[in-house]
């Protein structure tokens, strides 16, 4: 599975999570206010709050109106959008754009017999300068026919599948000279049996 493969894989059990555990939340939620209604044994305030800690705050708010619950409780009424700014802001943290130091190339191993691990035969990551942004970028790729496969959300990147007029090595080349770029390289590979090594990046 290749990078871009894994990072979309990871973000489509994230979506999943985070519409299932708010979907239960609401729920939850809805079936304490019955309770509630019906002077039976309420589920725990400790249980509520973990459930919107847990990912589930867009829930827990949407019952709370909808179903007029525990808007009296100061817990409830501050903390749960309190919680729902929170992860909001994390995400927003997680997705911002890594800064141009933080993704500077890493050194190629001292061992040139060492075997490279293998790589997508099509795609290459491109990373660019965040001050510069993105244009020149999306530019040279509608101009030389290539295809943007994934445009990373948590770092200032791109997989893109090369033009079928190129070699991987030309499209590597031809992205390295687009203005804004900082770093081309090939896409690899990952499997689990693989042994840890440094990864070649191409500069």
């Amino acid at each position: 599975m290749t990078e871009a493969e894994q990072v979309g894989t990871v973000m489509k059990f994230l979506v999943i999570y985070i519409v299932l555990i708010n979907v239960v939340t609401f729920f939850v939620y809805g079936i304490d206010k019955h309770r509630a209604q019906s002077r039976r044994r309420r589920i725990s305030e400790r249980t509520l709050l973990t459930l919107a800690a847990m990912g589930g705050s867009i829930g827990a708010w949407m019952a709370m109106r909808s179903f007029r619950h525990k808007t009296q409780h100061a817990k409830f009424r501050y903390g749960v959008p309190a919680i729902l700014i929170a992860q909001i802001a994390l995400l927003a943290f997680a997705s911002c754009s890594t800064p141009k130091s933080n993704i500077a190339p890493m050194p190629l191993p001292n061992d040139d017999t060492m075997p490279l691990p293998e790589h997508s035969p099509t795609t290459i990551i491109v990373t660019y300068d965040t001050e510069v942004g993105s244009k020149p970028l999306r530019e040279a790729i509608k101009k030389s026919g290539a295809e943007i496969i994934y445009d990373y959300s948590m770092m200032p990147g791109m997989a893109i599948r090369k033009p079928e007029n190129m070699t991987l090595n030309e499209a590597i080349e031809y992205f390295k000279k687009v203005k804004g770029v900082v770093a081309v390289e090939r896409d690899y590979i990952h499997r689990l049996t693989d042994p840890i090594r440094p990864k070649p990046i191409q500069r």
